[in-house]
């Protein structure tokens, strides 16, 4: 196991949380078409949905209150589940971290301890009011309901078809899902850095731990973040851009911060006097020559073939080996087993 192996972990995880919200959205699609069609059954003149007959009887108000309600409690779940999520990503980040250090460095072990579910709540609250969970989501609410609001009054002035107000719909829907995708993204990534900052301070007292940041693999990476890859923290583990600077992805401050953050798939990758800690069962990754070969090659490839940080460092660990060992292995279960007990 190595830090990449944990990010890959939580990245399947995350995208399954991100599917089942996707879900949530087409469910809701389903329902809200299923109105529309009860709609058009009911009121329709000739095909269409005349202005005449959805204000009459406060018909068109009527409708919309439902839909309202309806994604109401949508976003009540979508807010529970982003904060279940949110620990999830946590914990698990913090865990497997920890896990990972105190078998490569021992000593670290003694400053690890398995955090109480209302310190996870505590941490991860946002302290900006309104870049908390639920005045996010319910900006999000808002801005669904208003936007169905205006391509049904629009689709029934224009006296469109069912099909016709059916994309306008799946348009707004679709909109609305990929905004939670984001959110959802976001704040699992802003979890993740929360916990490894945790990690690292805890890992610090007991070793000399340092961070590098890691952009991601493709081309979609923002330009500064492209730019910080394979950068090494300051002496206070701060890192910089432009009048913008953070512990790590997704904790930027500064007024640049949000634009820096949103959406950013970007991690620190934690070395650990020097090296980069991998445990895997009969290999000595943190063997001193072994390291020294895969710190140079990694700069090598930075430098001659322009890859990432993270590129460099996966094509390297595939063309080295490091020496063999006999020391017992500890599988993540039996340590957690006992780090828990």
């Amino acid at each position: 196991m190595n830090q990449f192996d944990i990010e890959d972990l939580l990245d399947k995880k995350l995208m399954e949380a991100e599917d089942d919200l996707e879900r949530v959205f087409n469910r809701r699609l389903k329902t809200i078409l299923d109105q529309l069609s009860r709609m058009f059954e009911k009121y329709e003149k000739d095909g269409k949905l005349t202005s005449t007959e959805m204000v009459k009887y406060n018909r068109f108000d009527k409708e919309m209150a439902r839909i309202t309600q309806m994604l109401t409690d949508d976003y009540r779940q979508i807010v529970k589940d982003m904060r279940a999520l949110q620990e999830t990503q946590y914990l698990e980040k913090y865990l497997l971290s920890a896990y990972l250090i105190s078998q490569v460095q021992p000593p670290a072990a003694q400053g690890f301890s398995l955090p109480s579910p209302a310190t996870v709540k505590e941490v991860l609250l946002n302290p900006i009011a309104e870049l908390t969970l639920p005045k996010i989501l319910q900006q999000h609410r808002n801005e669904t309901v208003r936007k169905i609001n205006i391509e049904l009054a629009q689709g029934i002035q224009a006296g469109e078809s069912y099909w016709v107000m059916a994309k306008r719909l799946k348009r707004v829907l679709g909109f609305s899902s990929n905004k939670a995708r984001t959110v959802a993204r976001t704040e699992a990534g802003r979890a993740r850095s929360i916990a490894g900052e945790k990690v690292f301070e805890e890992a610090s007292a007991y070793s000399k731990a340092t961070k590098v940041w890691t952009s991601s693999l493709d081309t979609r990476v923002r330009k500064s973040h492209r730019k910080l890859d394979g950068q090494d923290a300051d002496k206070n583990g701060v890192f910089h851009y432009k009048s913008n600077y953070t512990l790590a992805p997704r904790l930027w401050v500064g007024i640049d911060a949000a634009s820096l953050s949103i959406n950013c798939r970007c991690v620190v990758i934690y070395k650990i006097n020097g090296k980069l800690p991998e445990y895997r069962r009969g290999r000595d990754y943190m063997d001193d020559q072994y390291q020294q070969k895969l710190a140079d090659r990694i700069e090598q490839y930075m430098a001659d073939e322009s890859m990432t940080y993270k590129q460099a460092v996966k094509k390297t660990t595939k063309e080295l080996q490091p020496p063999s060992t006999v020391i017992p292995f500890v599988t993540y279960e039996e340590w957690y087993k006992e780090f828990a007990a």
